[in-house]
């Protein structure tokens, strides 16, 4: 445990210290701050001021630049959004449609590309709750030829994140036009993983979970979530730094749905903004997820929502995880949530008309 600043409101921050006999203090300003500080490094505490200055400093953060082999994505002035292609015949929502069929899924790549999408989030294999490991021969077939056909095709001019936890595919996958990894264990379920990233200098989706996906809903428990997502990232980014892989490179995804229960979910996305802490831009990624049908379902009791039905409970929660500062929204339905998000952030004043 580190001491840590949490966002109440705005402009009101609640510091909570690592010494657990150590009352939180509360601030308005950096003029509190600055004195909260100096009184830390008088008592010897020098480590936790410091702490407590790079976090404050991050939070002032607003934009943050994807920048990988001349492409660039600004994060700050406009919500990115990331396309979802499965290419996998049990995926939760759309699995099967694109599975095998090359053309297929280079025809779905160039329709998100056109609805506006900054990134194509590509994967092999399904880790919805409950699924099954693919072997790395399997997830390699799934993936590398459409990588391949999508850049000879569509070019070079966009961002390609290959969605696997194998350091193998990761690598493949980069070397055929992949530009992003996006591993939902955050380089734990693979431990070369943080060396392939290192080796070729890409951006990393660093994803908490708890467990596997064959058994991430048993047994869910947490004392606090956003704490533990914090302590996970944290350590995780540390180990990937001490493997080479540069401090830019990292953007942060809390794992929503991966090992959470409908009560975690919701509060991952009300108090998101704690993650600013660390310094990197925010993915979330919450389209169609189980939870959003649930809380549709007990509140509304008008029978089951199955994945295709909750795109508007979707956009509900993405608005709130926007406000509280995600800067990259990972969907399966991209002109909606490129529409939505275009009103939002112009409306929130960070796109001009």
């Amino acid at each position: 445990m580190i001491s840590r600043i949490i966002p109440i409101c705005e402009e009101k921050y609640k510091i909570v210290f690592a010494d657990p006999f150590r009352q939180p203090v509360y601030i308005e300003n950096e003029d509190q701050l600055k004195q909260l500080v100096e009184n830390l490094i008088n008592e010897g505490q020098r480590e936790t001021a410091k702490t407590l200055v790079n976090q404050w400093v991050n939070l002032q953060k607003k934009h943050f630049k994807i920048n990988y082999k001349g492409k660039f994505l600004n994060l700050g002035n406009k919500t990115a959004v990331m396309g979802i292609l499965n290419l996998t015949p049990d995926s939760f929502s759309d699995g099967g449609i694109y599975y095998k069929d090359i053309e297929k899924a280079v025809e779905r790549v160039s329709q998100m590309l056109d609805e506006g999408a900054d990134i194509i989030d590509i994967g092999g294999e399904s880790t919805r709750p409950g699924a099954k490991p693919v072997e790395v021969e399997e997830e390699l077939e799934r993936v590398i030829p459409v990588i391949q056909a999508v850049r000879k095709q569509l070019g070079n001019n966009f961002l390609i994140s290959i969605d696997t936890y194998k350091s193998k595919v990761a690598e493949a996958a980069l070397k055929e036009g992949a530009d992003i990894v996006n591993d939902i264990s955050g380089m734990s379920f693979d431990i070369n993983m943080a060396n392939v990233i290192a080796k070729y200098d890409c951006p990393v989706i660093v994803n908490h979970t708890k467990g596997r996906p064959e058994n991430m809903q048993k047994d869910v428990y947490y004392d606090d979530v956003i704490t533990e997502i914090y302590q996970f990232l944290d350590q995780q980014i540390n180990f990937g730094i001490k493997k080479g892989i540069r401090k830019d490179r990292f953007i942060i995804d809390p794992g929503i749905g991966f090992g959470k229960k409908v009560e975690h979910n919701v509060e991952i996305i009300k108090r998101l903004q704690e993650l600013k802490i660390l310094g990197f831009p925010i993915l979330v990624g919450i389209s169609r997820k189980s939870f959003i049908g649930v809380i549709l379902k007990n509140l509304l009791g008008k029978g089951e929502y199955l994945p295709k039905d909750r795109l508007y409970g979707t956009l509900g929660a993405t608005a709130l995880a926007v406000l509280n500062r995600a800067h990259i929204v990972r969907t399966h339905d991209v002109k909606e949530t490129v529409e939505f998000l275009t009103l939002l952030d112009t409306i929130r004043g960070y796109r001009i008309v």
